[in-house]
């Protein structure tokens, strides 16, 4: 599905409705990842390295359902009817939360990640069928897109902490509940708009044999999902061996398609192992950042008071601020003929999280108080870099699935994709533990020292990476464009 109109803003109106429910289901998401590791050291008494490898294991098997759901989108129930029946699910690990979150903590994150699994996927799976191949808006529509996930993470971080304090640790999450409710009603709304797109299994009548069979799938995985998250070494092996499952599908998907069909899908397997490195360090905002920002970063913002979870607001913040920008100059340069290729973007964005971590790294070295406390304007600035890092790698990640990859398997690679960042958020928990600090009878300059040299040796190994990207950009260019 496409239309004739272009611009960075034209889209057609599916697009509007699949933007909207992804925000509200965003906000849900991120205002849980806000709190949930702090909850766990503040409240539940945990040690960092056991809060940073259990969000690491949570946030690793959130992404690496999503492939199930892609499938069940493309082949069994729809994209459309998966979607919604995933954010049904999410409402219900949500809600369990609300209501007690010490009580429920193992089984409502089990029924996220499986109601993640199922959604995820999707909203961008029907998105990618709204444009025809080549289509220039393609980069500004998963750009605009983006930019609702950030919108709604931006609410929930920085409201969600807030309720925290005033009201509690269960009124904070049940506030993500209340975000699942709204998207869920939009969706039930304005589904009449999303007629016209979807998988086949969209357009066939409800099989209630495959539809049953998908609930039981549903409750096996948030039920194994619980146990995995109390068995962390069991859950890490079992993450890395599905990896390499979904690995040999892809290249069984490379075997079996059509001659020029095969360069863009290794270009797209190339570019998803550069990400990699990417998501693990984009999981340290969750974790490292977090505790960092809680233990050693002055809570205020040019004067303006800010809760210490309420710092990660700051990349969605940014995200919004630049994904307009982008989008009308991806428009622009295209229009001009001059537009970066996937691979440059990929190599950029990986210098801007070089950048990031430096920054930090320098300033925990060079400017903080005697205290051992650091101005929260500095995090605007690491934040600012790190975020045009992720719209120029995570943002564009969507869009490169849906330009390099035939439609027929869209669902289950959007779900590779976030295979491979699933494994990440494996690897980013491991690096977080390299700055794990006891909670008690440690001083804020100690604390410094430890993230000072993790955030330096991150920063010189991402610019490492980045350049040895850069040298690549030439030889992948040359190929998408023969």
């Amino acid at each position: 599905m496409s239309q004739s109109t272009s611009g960075a803003f034209s889209h057609p109106k599916p697009f509007y409705l699949l933007f909207s429910v992804e925000m509200w289901e965003r906000f849900g998401y991120y205002g849980m990842q806000a709190l949930l590791v702090l909850f766990m050291v503040k409240k539940l008494g945990f040690s960092d390295n056991l809060a940073d490898q259990t969000f690491s294991a949570f946030a690793a098997l959130v992404y690496a359902f999503i492939c199930v759901g892609g499938y069940i989108g493309d082949k069994i129930l729809g994209n459309r009817r998966t979607m919604f029946l995933g954010a049904v699910v999410l409402a219900v690990g949500y809600g369990l939360l609300g209501i007690d979150c010490e009580r429920y903590l193992y089984p409502a994150l089990g029924i996220i990640i499986a109601g993640n699994g199922l959604f995820k996927a999707n909203p961008s799976a029907l998105v990618s069928k709204l444009y025809e191949k080549g289509d220039s808006r393609v980069d500004g529509a998963f750009t605009l897109y983006y930019m609702a996930i950030n919108i709604g993470s931006f609410a929930a971080m920085s409201l969600c902490p807030v309720i925290q304090k005033h009201y509690g640790w269960d009124a904070g999450f049940f506030t993500c509940f209340i975000g699942m409710l709204v998207a869920i009603g939009n969706f039930i709304a304005f589904r009449s708009v999303l007629d016209p797109i979807g998988s086949e299994a969209d357009f066939e009548p409800l099989n209630f044999k495959k539809m049953l069979l998908t609930l039981l799938g549903t409750a096996g995985i948030a039920g194994a999902s619980t146990l995995l998250l109390t068995h962390l070494t069991v859950a890490h092996a079992i993450l890395y061996f599905a990896l390499v499952v979904v690995a040999v599908l892809y290249v069984r998907e490379i075997v079996l398609a059509e001659q020029h069909e095969k360069a863009n899908l290794v270009i797209c397997l190339i570019l998803m192992a550069e990400a990699i490195v990417f998501f693990a360090l984009y999981q340290q905002m969750p974790t490292s950042l977090n505790l960092f920002a809680a233990r050693n970063v002055d809570p205020h913002i040019f004067g303006i008071p800010v809760e210490a979870a309420s710092f990660q607001a700051l990349n969605p913040f940014w995200v919004m601020v630049i994904s307009p920008v982008l989008a009308v100059v991806y428009a622009r340069l295209d229009k001009a003929g001059k537009d970066l290729s996937l691979p440059g973007k990929f190599a950029l964005g990986m210098m801007m999280c070089c950048a990031a971590f430096l920054t930090l790294g320098f300033v925990a070295r060079y400017q903080a108080d005697a205290n051992g406390f650091v101005s929260g304007n500095w995090l605007v600035l690491s934040y600012g870099f790190q975020s045009l890092g992720e719209l120029l790698v995570s943002g564009l990640g969507l869009a490169m699935v849906a330009r390099l990859t035939p439609e027929r398997s869209m669902g289950f690679m959007m779900g590779a994709w976030f295979m491979f960042q699933s494994v990440a958020m494996v690897i980013g928990g491991e690096i977080a533990t390299l700055a794990s600090v006891p909670e008690h009878g440690i001083t804020a300059l100690q604390s410094l020292d430890i993230y000072d040299d993790l955030f330096l040796k991150i920063g010189i190994a991402t610019g490492a990476v980045g350049f040895v990207m850069a040298g690549f950009v030439p030889v992948l260019k040359k190929y998408i464009r023969e």
